[in-house]
């Protein structure tokens, strides 16, 4: 995307040593696509956040891990920064 590197106001690349050292998940694992369960305690965070303009993405973030899951992720984000927030995948 012609632009997007100069436009970009902070960037992080992480690792799975990162993300062991902040998590506990051995190795850096990825969490498995989120299950429903009782109460929802097995979903992942949304997309969405508190700060408007500020998006959760990849496998920590709706719908789970996996680099299928991570991937749908991105393209959720994207159709909510393009269709707003009514934005909900394709229906």
């Amino acid at each position: 995307m012609p632009g997007l590197r100069e436009r970009l106001m902070w960037r992080e690349v992480r690792t799975p040593e990162h993300t062991e050292a902040e998590t506990g998940a051995s190795f850096g694992a990825v969490p498995a696509p989120a299950l429903a369960a009782g109460e929802g305690r097995f979903l992942h965070p949304a997309n969405t956040t508190p700060l408007p303009g500020l998006y959760r993405v990849g496998g920590w973030a709706h719908p789970g891990g996996g680099l299928p899951h991570a991937g749908m992720s991105g393209a959720l984000v994207a159709g909510l920064i393009v269709e707003g927030p009514d934005f909900r995948g394709s229906q």
